[in-house]
């Protein structure tokens, strides 16, 4: 276990740990916030479930948004944002401004929070498990030995 630790701090990027890290932390935030909704009844378990599993495959399907491949020079794993990864991280924005102006059709209030809580950690989720399977991969592929 602890050669895997120190492999991945070894051949990973710095600036992609420090990322890969800040969504841990505010991933694991978000859930915290989104089970207490639905232990507080803002939002039903059905709809938090559903939501944040649609999400979640959204969120992989994102994971795309920046391009991590080997950097030869580097001899690390680094991530690059590309012309596919602009549009994706525009369209991203977009839906995030707007998600509350979408959902408010069909709910409100506290629910409408909740939801959107509940699909911001679905997303994130995705793209950190996205990245996290695109890291490993490479690492087994391209890493030398």
């Amino acid at each position: 276990m602890k050669k895997t630790i120190k492999d991945y701090r070894e051949n990973v990027s710095k600036r992609l740990m420090i990322r890969q890290g800040i969504f841990f932390v505010i991933i694991s935030i978000l859930m915290v916030i989104s089970i207490a909704n639905v232990f507080n009844e803002k939002i039903g378990v059905f709809l938090a479930v559903s939501g944040f599993l649609l999400a979640l495959a959204i969120g992989l399907a994102l994971s795309r948004m920046f391009r991590i491949f080997w950097n030869q020079e580097q001899e690390k794993v680094v991530s690059k944002l590309d012309m596919l990864g602009t549009i994706l991280l525009i369209g991203y924005i977009s839906a995030e401004v707007g998600r509350k102006f979408i959902f408010q059709y069909w709910f409100s209030g506290a629910e409408l929070n909740a939801f959107g809580l509940v699909i911001l950690t679905g997303l994130l989720l995705g793209r950190f498990i996205g990245a996290t399977i695109q890291i490993k991969n490479i690492l087994r592929v391209s890493k030398p030995r």
